[in-house]
Order: C-alpha cells, then sequence, then structure tokens
C-alpha cells in the first residue's frame, strides 16, 4: 500500500524575481529524502506492506508560494506533509484543519509550539529557543545579571534576539537577568571591508557593561573583539563577550571566527582579543558518522528524481551538505517510526493529531551522529556546546568545544552546562569577571561620606521644635475635645419639641409601657408637621424646628452625664452615613416623660411592618436595594466608634420616604443603661428571637452585642425578608419554645428556621443565610464577605430604589428610539437581499441601471467565447428516473458547475434541461484572455465530471459533450416580466453547432479560438478536421486536450 509524502522544499529561483538571489536550499539537502525513503523501503521490519514516495512541491523561496502548495498537495492524497522549507505559521494552520501531520526540517517559528493551534505539527530542527535557555543557562552559571546585548537588524537576527530575551532577560523575576544595552547594527558586517559599527556601539556602552552578550555570524565576532583589543579594555580581564552563532558549527574551520569572512590569516591581537570569548554553539556532528552521511546525500542528490549535479566531482569534491539534510531524514524517519507504530496498533496512520502524539517523546539517533529526542510540544531539543580559544596541533589558534549543555527531565527548566573532561575557561584574571564593579559602574558605590555636622544640628533642633509643635497641638485639640464634650451640643431643650396631640395625651397620662407585640398604639402617621390622622404612624412623632422627628421614650427618671455618656453622646451625633439613622439629640428634662432620644423619621416604617404588609409586593429590585442598605449600614457601623449593634432585628430597620432603608436603635448603651423595661413574656421573648445562641446563653451579654451576632440577626432577616413569614417562618412554637431550643446545646442540629420554606430563593442566598447562623461564630462571614457573595442579587442595578425607577424609564426611552433603529435595519437587510437576488441573476452593471430605472441598451461586443455543453444520453437517462431524480440530478450538476466557473473571468447566461451555456468577453470586455477563460474552464469542468456520483445510479458516469466557439455577438435584456439578459448573432449558432457535432468527454473548438489559444500559449490541441456543418459548410475544427498548468499558474 503506498503511503504519499508531500515535500515542500525551495530549490529553483524564482523566474520573475530578479531583485534578491535566492539560495536555493533544496538543492543541498533534498537526497536526504530519497536516502531516508529509500532506507525505509528496503527495511522489511518497519512499515511492512507499505512502501513511500513522494511528491515535491516547489515554493521558490516564497511563502504565499508555499502556502499555496501546501493547499494544492491536499487534493494529491498524501498521508504528510515533510517541510516546509521557509515559514511555516500559515502552513501548520492549514494542516491542522485537515488533520494531516506535517513535520518540519527547517521552520524555526516559536508560534508553532502551541499544541492547541498546532495539534499534528513536528519539527526536527531545533528552535531559537532552545539556544536561547542555553545562553541564559551560561549567563546564571557566572552570576552575570548585568549585560548588553548586541545583534544585527537582519529579520532572522532580530527573530532570535527577541527569543532570547523572551526567555531570560524580561523574566527578571524569574532569572534576575537585565539587559542594559540593547544595540543592533545594520545588515552584515565584514571585517576590514565595511564600517565597524562596533567602535560607536561600544563607546556608548563601555562605562556601564562588563559583559557582552552578541548574536551574529561566525565572520562578524571578530569586529568587535578586534576593537575591544584595541581600545585595551580586555587587558585587566574585567571584560569578557558571550558570542551567540545560531548557524552550523564547522569543526572542520575551527578558525573561522578569527578569521573573519575574506581572510586566512589569524593575527596575534585577533588571537589574543579571543582569550576574553565565550560562545554558545550548535554541537558538531559526530565526525565519521556525518561524513558517510553526507557522502551518500550527494549520491542521491545526483540520482533521480531531483538530478541536481555537482561540477566540482571531477575534481573529487562534495556539494557542503546543510545540516538541514540531517533535519529532513530525521524527519522523514520520525514518520515511518510513528505510522509503524500505529499501524501495529490497527490505527489510522492519516490521523494527525494521532501521528504526533506518538512522536512526542521519541528518542532517536540523528543524522548528526548523537541522540536526540522530541519534547512534549513537538519540537526537537537541542544540542549545544560551549567554545572557547584553544590551540591547535600547528601552533595556530582556533575555537573548539569545551563543554555541553545537558537538558532537564523537566522541560521547563533550563539546560545545565556541564565541561568536558579536562576542559575549563581560562579566566585572566584567574576568576569570572564580575557583572559590575564593587563599587559601581562609574564608582558611585564608593565616594567617601561627608560630614553633616551642620545638618545634623538643624536637624535636632527642627525635630525638637517639630515634637514641641506636635505636642502642643495634641494638647490644644484635647482640649477642644473636652470642651465640645461639656458644651451638650446633643442637648435638645422641651420647649423645641412640638408633639401632636395623641402624643401629648399619652404623655399625660403617665408613664408609658410599651407593648413590643401591639401595634395600635403606634399605628399613626402623619399628614403634616401638624395634622396627625390615625391611618399608619410606625412611632411616636413629633416636630423639632419645624422638621418632623422620631421620639424614643427611655423609661429612666434620670441620668447622670458622666464623661462617657458625654463622649458616647457626641459620638452618636457625629455619625453620618446614608444608611444609619442620625441621632438629633436627647431630652432629659421633660416632665412626666423620663428621657427622650431624637432621632430622624421614617415615613415609611419599619422592615416588618413592610414584611408583614400582604398589600405590599416586593420584587427582586426592592428587595435587593433593602438587603444592601442593611449591609451597608452594618459595614459603617461596625468600622466606626460604635462597634457592633447588638438589637438588630427586622423592626429596627426603618425605611424612608425614598424607600432607603436604615439601621436604628444602636449605640447609648451608656446613657440606656438602668432603664426600665416592661414587656410581656410574649413580647420579651419575640424580641430575643434575633439574637446570636451564644449571646443567648451569656448572663453577662454586653450591651453593645458583638459583630458575630450581628450577623446572626442579619441571617435571621434575610430569611425573614425572602420568606416574609416571620423570623421563623411557619412554626407551632411560641417565642419562649423558639429561643430556648435556640439555646440548648445537646441537640444534634442547631435548631434554625427552615431553608425548606425558600423553595424560591436562589441558592447563594440561602448558602450565605446558613452560613450567617453557623454554631460557630469564628466561621461566620463579615459583612464585606456577605456584600461579595450578594452581588448577584444586585446584577443589572443601581445602588438603591429611586435610581433603578429612573434608570427604567431612560431605558424605555432608549428601547423606542433602539426600536426604530432596528426596523430601519430590517428594512435595510431586505433591500440588500433584493440586490443580492437581483446581481445574482443579471451581470452587475445590467443590474444597477434597472435598479436606478434606467433603460437597459443592447450592447455589441466584437469578440468573445461562447461555451455550449450538454449530457450524451440525458434523454434516456430521465426515462428511466423519475422526475424528482432528474431535478435533483441537474441541481447537483449545476451546483457543481456553478461553484467552479467562480475561479474564472465568465458570465453563465442560462441553463435549458442538460444544456449548461457561459460566456467570456462580457459584459466587461477582457482582450483575447476570454478565449484561455473558457479553455481553462472546459477542462476544469471535464475533470470534475469524472468524479461526479449520481445520486441515485452511483455506477453510471455523466458524459459531457462541449462545444466553444469565438467571435461577435450582442448582449441585452429582454422582456420586462422576468427579465433575462441574452446573447444574439452567429456566434451563439456556431458555438451550439460545435456542441452538438462534438464528442462525448471532449472540448470541441473553431479555427478561431485555436488561433486565439495559440496566442496565449500554453493549451495542447490536436486537429480533428474538416466538419460539415449545417449552415455552415464544412469547416476546420480542432480538439482542446490539455494547458501546461505552470504557464496558467504565471497568466
Amino acid at each position: 500500500e503506498l503511503i504519499r509524502i508531500g515535500y515542500i522544499t525551495g530549490s529553483e529561483q524564482w523566474l520573475e524575481d530578479t531583485t534578491e538571489l535566492y539560495d536555493r536550499p533544496g538543492q543541498k539537502i533534498s537526497g536526504a529524502l530519497t536516502y531516508a525513503i529509500a532506507e525505509i523501503n528496503s527495511d522489511e521490519t518497519i512499515l511492512p506492506n507499505h512502501y513511500l514516495d513522494f511528491i515535491i512541491a516547489e515554493t521558490f523561496g516564497k511563502e504565499s508560494e508555499s502556502i499555496r502548495q501546501t493547499v494544492l498537495l491536499l487534493d494529491k492524497n498524501i498521508s504528510v506533509y515533510i517541510g516546509p522549507q521557509e515559514t511555516c505559521i500559515h502552513e501548520g494552520r492549514i494542516a491542522a484543519s485537515f488533520n494531516i501531520p506535517m513535520i518540519s526540517y527547517y521552520c524555526s517559528e516559536k508560534e508553532v509550539s502551541e499544541k492547541e493551534v498546532y495539534p499534528t505539527f513536528a519539527r526536527t530542527k531545533p528552535t531559537v529557543s532552545q539556544i536561547a535557555k542555553s545562553v541564559v543557562s551560561i549567563l546564571r552559571l557566572f552570576n552575570w545579571k548585568k549585560v548588553t546585548f548586541i545583534h544585527s537588524n537582519r529579520e532572522a537576527k532580530i527573530h532570535t534576539a527577541d527569543s532570547i530575551c523572551e526567555v531570560g532577560f524580561f523574566s527578571i523575576n524569574t532569572h534576575g537577568i537585565t539587559i542594559t544595552f540593547r544595540k543592533i547594527y545594520t545588515k552584515h558586517y565584514f571585517h576590514g571591508h565595511s564600517e565597524n559599527p562596533f567602535i560607536k556601539i561600544v563607546s556608548e556602552t563601555r562605562l556601564d557593561t562588563r559583559i557582552y552578550v552578541m548574536l551574529g555570524a561566525y565572520y562578524e565576532f571578530i569586529g568587535l573583539m578586534d576593537h575591544l583589543q584595541d581600545t585595551g579594555l580586555l587587558d585587566s580581564g574585567e571584560y569578557i563577550v558571550v558570542g551567540v552563532d545560531e548557524d552550523a558549527y564547522d569543526i572542520n574551520n575551527v578558525q573561522n571566527y578569527l578569521q573573519g569572512i575574506f581572510s586566512d590569516n589569524v593575527t596575534k591581537r585577533v588571537a589574543a582579543a579571543f582569550r576574553h570569548f565565550i560562545g554558545v554553539v550548535h554541537s558538531p556532528p559526530v565526525a565519521e558518522d556525518y561524513l558517510n552521511f553526507s557522502k551518500i546525500v550527494n549520491k542521491f542528490l545526483e540520482s533521480p528524481p531531483f538530478n541536481y549535479t555537482n561540477p566540482f566531482r571531477h575534481l573529487d569534491i562534495m556539494k557542503k551538505i546543510k545540516p538541514e539534510a540531517a533535519y529532513l531524514y530525521d524527519a522523514v524517519w520520525l514518520y515511518a517510526r510513528a505510522a509503524d507504530k500505529i499501524l501495529n496498533k490497527q490505527q489510522d496512520i492519516k490521523d494527525g493529531r494521532l501521528i504526533i502524539d506518538n512522536i512526542k517523546g521519541m528518542t532517536y539517533k540523528s543524522a548528526m551522529g548523537y541522540i536526540s529526542r522530541i519534547n512534549t510540544v513537538g519540537d526537537a531539543e537541542g544540542n549545544f556546546s560551549l567554545v572557547a580559544r584553544r590551540q591547535l596541533g600547528n601552533g595556530e589558534w582556533g575555537l573548539l568545544p569545551i563543554g555541553v549543555f545537558r537538558l532537564s527531565e523537566n522541560l521547563t527548566e533550563l539546560p545545565s552546562f556541564h565541561y568536558y573532561e579536562g576542559e575549563s575557561i581560562r579566566w585572566i584574571a584567574g576568576s569570572p569577571p564580575v557583572d559590575e564593579p564593587s563599587c559601581g559602574f562609574r564608582h558611585e558605590r564608593c565616594i567617601p561620606k561627608k560630614t553633616y555636622t551642620r545638618e545634623a544640628v538643624g536637624g535636632t533642633v527642627g525635630g525638637i521644635l517639630l515634637i514641641s509643635i506636635v505636642i502642643c497641638y495634641l494638647i490644644y485639640r484635647n482640649w477642644r475635645y473636652e470642651q465640645e464634650l461639656a458644651s451638650l451640643l446633643w442637648k435638645i431643650d422641651y420647649k423645641d419639641l412640638s408633639l401632636g396631640d395623641h402624643y401629648s395625651q399619652t404623655f399625660h397620662g403617665g408613664r408609658i409601657k410599651p407593648n413590643g407585640l401591639c401595634k395600635s398604639g403606634s399605628q399613626i402617621s402623619l399628614i403634616s408637621q401638624v395634622d396627625v390622622d390615625l391611618r399608619q404612624l410606625f412611632t411616636h412623632v413629633g416636630t423639632y424646628r419645624g422638621t418632623i422627628v422620631a421620639i424614643r421614650i427611655v423609661n429612666k427618671k434620670h441620668v447622670e452625664l458622666t464623661r462617657n455618656v458625654r463622649k458616647e453622646l457626641k459620638i452618636m451625633r457625629e455619625l453620618r452615613h446614608d444608611n444609619i439613622i442620625p441621632f438629633i439629640g436627647a431630652c432629659i428634662d421633660a416632665p412626666n416623660i423620663g428621657l427622650l432620644v431624637i432621632t430622624q423619621y421614617c415615613g415609611k416604617g419599619s422592615l416588618q411592618d413592610i414584611l408583614e404588609n400582604e398589600d405590599l409586593q416586593l420584587d427582586s429590585m426592592f428587595i435587593a436595594s433593602l438587603v444592601f442598605d442593611i449591609i451597608r449600614g452594618m459595614l459603617y457601623l461596625h468600622n466606626s466608634e460604635i462597634k457592633s449593634h447588638g438589637k438588630l432585628k427586622s423592626s429596627n430597620c426603618v425605611v424612608d420616604s425614598r424607600w432607603v432603608c436604615k439601621i436604628a436603635d444602636f449605640g447609648l448603651h451608656e446613657f440606656l443603661s438602668g432603664q426600665e423595661e416592661d414587656l410581656g413574656e410574649y413580647a420579651k421573648y419575640r424580641n430575643l428571637l434575633w439574637r446570636a445562641p451564644e449571646l443567648l446563653r451569656d448572663k453577662n451579654m454586653p450591651a453593645r452585642g458583638t459583630q458575630e451576632g450581628d450577623v446572626y440577626s442579619f441571617g435571621i432577616i434575610m430569611f425573614e425578608i425572602q420568606g416574609r413569614m416571620g423570623p421563623f417562618g411557619n412554626i407551632d412554637l411560641s417565642p419562649k419554645d423558639i429561643v430556648q431550643r435556640v439555646k440548648n446545646t445537646r441537640e444534634d442540629l442547631p435548631f434554625r428556621p427552615r431553608l425548606s420554606e425558600l423553595s424560591s430563593t436562589p441558592k447563594f442566598i440561602t448558602d450565605v443565610i446558613k452560613e450567617c447562623w453557623d454554631e460557630d461564630q469564628t466561621k461566620r462571614p463579615d459583612f464585606t464577605e456577605i456584600k461579595s457573595k450578594l452581588k448577584p442579587m444586585q446584577k443589572g442595578m443601581k445602588a438603591n430604589i429611586f435610581d433603578n425607577m429612573l434608570a427604567i424609564m431612560e431605558k424605555y426611552a432608549d428601547s423606542l428610539e433602539a426600536l426604530v433603529e432596528d426596523r430601519t435595519d430590517q428594512l435595510i437587510q431586505e433591500k440588500k437581499k433584493t440586490e443580492e437576488l437581483l446581481h445574482q441573476m443579471l451581470p452587475s452593471s445590467v443590474a444597477d441601471q434597472l435598479m436606478t430605472g434606467k433603460q437597459v441598451e443592447a450592447e455589441a461586443f466584437e469578440s468573445v467565447t461562447i461555451y455550449f455543453s450538454d449530457i450524451c444520453g440525458f434523454t434516456a437517462m430521465s426515462s428511466e428516473s423519475t422526475p424528482m431524480q432528474v431535478v435533483g440530478l441537474l441541481n447537483d450538476l449545476y451546483t457543481l458547475f456553478d461553484s467552479i466557473i467562480e475561479y474564472y473571468d465568465v458570465y453563465k447566461v442560462e441553463t435549458i434541461g442538460d444544456a449548461y451555456m457561459v460566456v467570456s468577453g462580457l459584459p466587461k470586455p477582457n482582450g483575447i484572455i476570454h478565449a484561455g477563460e473558457i479553455a481553462s474552464m472546459s477542462l476544469h469542468l471535464l475533470e470534475a465530471i469524472g468524479k461526479f456520483k449520481i445520486r441515485h445510479r452511483p455506477d453510471d458516469k455523466l458524459k459531457l459533450r462541449i462545444g466553444v466557439h469565438t467571435g461577435s455577438c450582442v448582449a441585452g435584456v429582454v422582456g420586462l416580466k422576468m427579465p433575462r439578459y441574452c446573447l444574439f448573432g452567429d456566434t451563439v449558432n456556431t458555438a451550439s453547432r460545435m456542441e452538438s457535432h462534438g464528442e462525448a468527454l471532449k472540448i470541441h473548438c473553431s479555427q478561431q479560438v485555436k488561433e486565439l489559444l495559440d496566442q496565449l500559449s500554453g493549451y495542447e490541441l490536436e486537429e480533428r478536421g474538416v466538419v460539415c456543418m449545417k449552415g455552415k459548410g464544412d469547416q476546420t475544427t480542432y480538439w482542446i486536450v490539455g494547458e501546461d498548468t505552470e504557464r496558467r499558474q504565471r497568466r
């Protein structure tokens, strides 16, 4: 069974490109492909019952041509791509799209290592990131953290330089290496024959640099080393150059680094300079193995199908084989081994992802002579060495390997450097130079310290003066604070309070005994500041200086204004937040009443009253707004000097006229201590339903409560808001029984409200409620966490209800404008559909005239080529098929034809039954190209008809008969109803005669067509002879049998 390889290579010069000389690397490495295939095909142990073959796809060194060839190979039934020669980003995406493996022997783009995007790509040539890691490894070995990086502006060098920077220099946190300078020189440098760019670079960097890293060609390093030696910077051994050569290291020419490109001699000065040079290079191939490999590749290069001659063969000189030949050889063998493994498992070798998965992690002996390995992203791991100056046997100097970089088993780590036995770097100063002198580059760290006696004395005096000022300020501030405490700004004169009649009667009737369960005494609402009716009042109210206020009665005869009480009242008066009730003041001289606490009045009542009002429906927006108002208020209290609430419950959360919820009844613990609370048992225990269990159990519970206890109370309120059935829902227990069960620690599960009653409540809300009333108070979230976890409740909403209502109104106004715009867009879309339909029926120029209401004039064309075709035997086939089968057949066939003619400059005129008519050269004239367009299209259609399958008769083949003629004609639109673009003239009749006198699966053309095709060139025609045609007499006609693909591509 044949396995076909698509070999993408660049072996020829693009004939139309004379501006740049192409290296044609394919002529130096292609023999490795045939060598590997020959070995595999002759080895019975690998891929038995299969043999490899290949198709050459020539790219001419052009990326666009490489992409095109990659696409064309898809129709050649290939099983694998070997290549491409140049870039591989787009080619790799194409291979991944069709699940075909692509193994590159040349590409070094880093993007293709992303296996999520390139799952079918692998390569045998090490990437630049491998050499980059080795560079960073040697810098870290000698603790060189500050370097100057030099490279040329050639595209390939910039790509490698960027890779080096990404791996090490810019990963400061990982490797701690900083580029002090990054210097770029122009193009190539030829020592002694072009201006030395390193003179300027060294002058700009020498003061702040000791370690130079240079990426360049082997013949460019001499420029930097020679200049450093000439300036005397190398004499002390403080400077070192780390060279990076990404090209192949030639073990047979170790002096080339010291000679340059146009010299064969190594001067003493250059030899001395290179004492301060070490280089990171590709490890050289194993000499004996690679020499034998080079001889065989040379032999296969001169053999078919390549036949690349060696002009120096008579001198017994071989072509110098590039390392890419070894990578090409490795690529073929890697594919063969992976395919063999897959076949042994009876899996599909055309599954590109499966092939690459079997190649990953594969260890193999490279044609270079050493063992290599494919890593987890399909890249070959590099084999790199460090070279340094050594004396050769003839007394000359050269750069020889002194050590190797060994890859870590963890592929994400840098390789480690190891010296060869008996080797080391011979430092001039006896040890590696440092990247920065101990005193700094500019001796800034060793400047003698200056004495600052005057400054010290002045600073001491100034410091004493500043401390004195601070102390005086603190004393003044403390005095002012005491004055504020003594000023009693919170105190309200009873005469300034104005009380309603109902309120006054209550007061004069004696001391108030509030009842937590009775609402009748507080169900009155103020209509104005003086008029009171009995509809809805949620607390005792009055007016203070013209403003309605809420009044709380404290059943306490008198209060001693100690410092703590005055401080507490001052703090309460200064607290200000949108979600807490402002404390206005206190009245301590009300007759027959006791103490009065005056706060802001909220007209909507408490949250408990709202929740118990069944006539008031609360949607998710109102609920979210109320909940977050409570959270914001509690956050403010917990972060203030109050620290905690202690009595948080739904009746202490009041709502103002703008539906903003505010926290009330907090603080004033010293002021309220000792008050008499005459509550019934039911009311007493009901007020405890919101209190945390640990506070219920503590007989010495602090009056201010705890922050964790407030979180528990908030959890009960949340249950109350969601269920609207009270703090513990529908339960047949008295408040006293509930409190006892909450306090009880002997139950297996702590007693809490049943969350099952909140069946329609989102899970994230019930989760928060459950966390808030956790038995372990340390596990309860604080209000900051609660706010974050309940954030989804406010999705798409403003901070409060009022803003939400305004937003809804704005959204409604905007929606009207959006609706008009949407309908306008729909009208435009329908118009576009109508125009597109008209353009499909008529030529664009004709359709545009009809749409603008113009009369379409008939137009004469001097030279066009007309195509006619029909199906031989269609009538007989139709008689044996149902009408639906005939319609399906013609629809499949003409859909295929329509898709093909889109690639050519032609216009489909009409189809009648099995007849198909096409013209080129109108409505837009195209010179004489129309004959070539029709001829190429006809050949394409003949090729497609051979592969066409008839759905209801799969064993039958259609036989297309084609006729082509060139001449003049007239074209115009005929009719008003269903207008058609029609052709008139003798050319139409002649083209039809050419078709009817033709033969099946042949293209019959006239003498006129033949003459134009000869002018275009590239077409193969055969003379048919003289044919007698009705109304035309004897005509010499021809068969169009083929086309030169290369000429067609160029045309």
